[in-house]
């Protein structure tokens, strides 16, 4: 399997029609970037990303946390979905915009600096509430691995949320299920 193609997609009944699209047209598009890159001999160490926008940030935030353990599950790209679809931000809004532009910079520079150019976009008031979204995402696979744990922690410090917060966050996730 070629390295640039993160995760293997496969077509699958359960998972909406419009994730599988997407997430096809984004590996197709970093495909022929990478083709450029190494027939024009590109730098990527010149590459950085910044999001255009609150809903770009969210998204890159989510990206960067999903794929914090080398591999993004099809349940936790359809939970992103169904969480952003609800969300107020993202009313009238083509997720599928924000989605491709996050995972290309992921691929440059990484989760920690994907969360760290793309936090301060993000309104303080909204904070608590990506931090829950991207906390359903982690465990969307049913594990919380040691890297998943410590990218919350990480997130708990960028969006400096207080302990009490994300505790009363997890305690309610927690009592959800």
């Amino acid at each position: 399997m070629n390295s640039f193609m993160n995760p293997p997609f496969l077509p699958n009944p359960y998972v909406c029609n419009n994730c599988y699209i997407i997430h096809k047209m984004t590996l197709k598009n970093v495909f022929k970037i990478s083709v450029f890159n190494k027939l024009f001999k590109t730098s990527s160490s010149n590459f950085s990303y910044s999001p255009r926008s609150e809903q770009e940030a969210w998204i890159a935030i989510m990206y960067a946390c999903m794929y914090i353990d080398g591999n993004i599950a099809l349940s936790e790209i359809k939970k992103m979905f169904q969480l952003v679809e609800k969300h107020p931000l993202f009313t009238k809004k083509q997720v599928a915009d924000y989605y491709q532009p996050a995972m290309l910079g992921h691929r440059k520079i990484g989760s920690y600096a994907l969360i760290d150019t793309s936090t301060p976009l993000v309104a303080e008031n909204n904070k608590p509430e990506l931090f829950s979204m991207i906390m359903e995402l982690l465990l969307a696979d049913g594990i919380l691995g040691n890297k998943e744990k410590k990218i919350a922690r990480y997130l708990t410090e960028s969006f400096n949320l207080e302990v009490i917060q994300v505790k009363k966050i997890i305690s309610e996730m927690l009592g959800k299920r």
